[in-house]
């Protein structure tokens, strides 16, 4: 089931509200320019309501499968991303300290607020730094120190092409 892209986020705290549904990569303009693609839809679970402080809240999670470049070998990498949030509603900035640390602050000036906004922030900060390939599979291995690679010492071939080769050799 789709999410809806506009909301009321007051009202639906106030009335206790669980959406839980996807929004497809027509929806996330920064997470596509962020990757190669986006592979499955963005899921999402988010909970409204009221908390003790009567402060109104969105919580939940979000799943999503991209595809990015590894930085090793500079081919295709699947990176699956999971990320957990709770965010405040409030007016204005002049409401930041009353955001406990705990939370993120959702300013919503307006009655509606824009939701895949806040769910594609949310997984733009769970994108990794840098995106790499399991050791053992990547073509970009061969670059890596012997405990990199998680060999422990073991001997390995001198890769054939390798410039520094004739250094070697002079050396001795």
């Amino acid at each position: 089931m789709a999410l809806p892209t506009l909301i009321d986020p007051r009202k639906l705290a106030n009335q206790g509200i669980v959406l839980e549904g996807q929004f497809h990569d027509q929806h996330l303009p920064r997470l596509a320019e962020a990757v190669a693609s986006i592979e499955t839809p963005l899921s999402a679970l988010i909970k409204f309501e009221i908390d003790e402080a009567r402060a109104k809240v969105a919580s939940g999670t979000l799943s999503i499968s991209v595809s990015a470049v590894c930085q090793r070998c500079l081919d295709p990498v699947t990176v699956a991303l999971s990320s957990e949030f709770a965010a405040q509603v409030i007016w204005s900035e002049d409401q930041l300290c009353n955001v406990p640390s705990d939370r993120e602050p959702w300013i919503v000036v307006d009655k509606m607020a824009s939701l895949n906004e806040l769910l594609e922030d949310e997984i733009l900060l769970a994108l990794p730094t840098v995106n790499y390939h399991e050791n053992g599979l990547c073509t970009g291995d061969t670059f890596l120190s012997e405990d990199e690679r998680g060999n422990n010492g073991e001997d390995d071939q001198v890769v054939a092409d390798n410039p520094f080769n004739i250094l070697q050799q002079l050396k001795k």
